[in-house]
Parts: C-alpha cells; sequence; structure tokens
C-alpha cells in the first residue's frame, strides 16, 4: 500500500486510514513514514494531544580518531542534538541507534560494535515538539568510535540542517542533548 509521511494526513484522515489497515500495514506505516511515536500522536484527538508521554528511543555518540563528537544541528529547532530518534516496534535499541545514525548522517555502523554507556530518563528528557507535543523520553545513550574515513562523507535526512564535529568540552550553548553529553563526558572519565 502507499502511504504518504504521516504529517501529510489531517487528523480525520489519518484516523479512518489507521481504521481501515491492519497490524502489518501500521508496522509499515510508521516504519517507512515517521516512526510509531509520529503515529501514536497523530491518533489522538486534537483536543487531547497535549497529554504528554513516554517514549523510548536512542542516541549515540560518534567519536572520531581525534576525540571530537559528530552533533547534528536539527531543522526543526534550531539545535543542535546527537543523531538519535525513536525505537520502531519490535526493534533492540542497538538497531535503533545505528539506523537513526545512518539515516541522520549516513555513517554505517555495526550495531554489534557499538558500547552502551547510560540509560537516561526523568525531568532530563522532556521534550516538547514544535507542533505542541510533549515527550518524557526514555534514551538509550551509546558510543560509536569511527575513522577519519568513516566521517569524511557525511550526509544529513530531512531533519539534518548541517553536521559537525566538536570538542566535547567545547559543545554549542543551543544544544538540546546537554544531559547526554554530560553522561558521556562521565562515562569518558571512568573509562580513561
Amino acid at each position: 500500500m502507499e502511504f504518504k509521511r504521516m504529517r501529510d494526513y489531517d487528523h480525520e484522515e489519518f484516523v479512518n486510514l489507521v481504521l481501515s489497515l491492519s497490524e502489518e500495514e501500521l508496522l509499515e506505516l510508521s516504519a517507512k513514514h515517521g516512526g510509531y511515536p509520529v503515529l501514536f500522536r497523530m491518533a489522538l484527538d486534537d483536543r487531547i494531544n497535549h497529554i504528554p508521554f513516554i517514549q523510548t528511543g536512542a542516541a549515540i555518540i560518534i567519536r572520531n580518531e581525534n576525540g571530537e563528537i559528530l552533533l547534528q544541528e536539527r531543522t526543526d529547532r534550531n539545535k543542535w542534538g546527537l543523531p538519535g530518534g525513536c525505537q520502531d516496534l519490535g526493534e533492540d535499541l542497538r538497531d535503533t541507534a545505528v539506523r537513526e545514525a545512518y539515516e541522520e548522517t549516513g555513517i554505517k555502523l555495526d550495531p554489534n560494535e557499538i558500547v552502551l554507556i547510560d540509560t537516561l530518563s526523568g525531568e532530563s528528557r522532556k521534550n516538547s515538539y514544535p507542533n505542541g507535543d510533549i515527550v518524557y523520553n526514555n534514551t538509550s545513550l551509546y558510543l560509536a568510535d569511527v575513522t577519519m574515513e568513516d566521517a569524511s562523507s557525511l550526509k544529513g535526512d530531512s531533519e539534518t540542517k548541517r553536521l559537525r564535529f566538536f570538542n566535547p568540552e567545547e559543545v554549542p550553548e543551543n544544544l538540546m542533548d546537554a544531559d547526554l553529553i554530560k553522561a558521556y563526558l562521565n562515562y569518558k572519565g571512568k573509562t580513561e
């Protein structure tokens, strides 16, 4: 079945579409056109779409040979953050981190070669989207080391304004993932 991006449907059209789909078709829609949390939020009645909810995802520190970390300036907020995003239904969080890294940076990683730094949740992971949706993210933070060659041909997706490596101690002030960077610096301090 052919779908458009979920945010391209108006609410009533989207609800009617969801009612007509099988579980398999819902999974296809969510995987290819915005992710399961977007599917869930789009299905809410406009009068209650402000209800905060929990979403699970992964972010990844991509570190080059100089110890710099890759940040993505996002198009929807004009803020810098780590590559990452929401977990698809049935997806292992390592696969989420690797998939999001590839979609947002063009870097291919092996899920068996990334290292779990920490899982962060709570108030520091509260996020408000431009459309008013409020979520509390449970985020598994991973680390991947890459060579300069791996990082030489960065390419972002529609969510990416630009990509750049930064010294982790000198990240931009307009940062969305300060808690994740702090967790990485704590991890780095313990492992060096």
